[in-house]
């Protein structure tokens, strides 16, 4: 079975998310994951073009289905191989290109590719990879970028990425989501209300 979300060292990427402001202009927007990719079924640290497997491939195409239904104004994608590919499927349901966001990327553990990350942690920056602090500060800056512009009314943005971006994300929202929603093409729904923001599932 493949892992949801490594979980050891989040407290610390989270605390460091709290600490930056930010400010995200939209009142709702829409988050997936990518699909499942042989990397993180075999718990290994993976390329920047790592593809989803057959079953990410399939988890695409069923998110897309459920997607499909929503009011799209536009995606907004990490360039890496394996969301590039989840957001060009999810997006042929409404005709639409994704746009590259190039600080959603996943961290990078360039010194690191291809080893097992079974002992995964968050806090720990193995020598010759990016650190945490600086991952937490790219993705903040890219998803304060990707969320700066409020599409037209009914509308919402998609943004697909990563498991990490994911934490980040919640973090800057001030929201501790529970396991199932970090799971590979679940597509979630962002929202903002008096009380502060919400997340759910969408299509469950």
């Amino acid at each position: 079975m493949t892992r949801i979300v490594p979980t050891l060292g989040v407290d610390r990427l989270a605390a460091i998310a709290r600490s930056m402001p930010s400010t995200i202009a939209t009142e709702s927007f829409l988050f997936l994951r990518h699909g499942e990719t042989d990397g993180n079924l075999n718990s290994i640290y993976q390329r920047e073009d790592q593809p989803l497997n057959a079953n990410g491939e399939a988890q695409a195409v069923a998110a897309g289905r459920i997607l499909a239904r929503e009011r799209i104004a536009d995606i907004v994608a990490s360039p890496m191989a394996r969301a590039w590919r989840t957001a060009s499927v999810a997006g042929s349901h409404h005709g639409l290109e994704p746009q590259p966001e190039d600080d959603i990327r996943e961290r990078v553990y360039t010194a690191l590719f291809g080893r097992p990350n079974h002992d995964f942690d968050w806090a720990r920056d193995p020598e010759g990879c990016e650190t945490l602090d600086q991952f937490v500060a790219r993705v903040r800056r890219g998803l304060v970028s990707a969320l700066s512009a409020a599409p037209e009314r009914g509308q919402e943005r998609l943004v697909v990425a990563h498991g990490g971006v994911l934490l980040v994300l919640s973090a800057m929202l001030d929201l501790t989501l529970p396991a199932e929603l970090h799971r590979n093409a679940t597509p979630l729904r962002f929202r903002r209300a008096r009380a502060g923001w919400s997340a759910e599932r969408i299509g469950a």
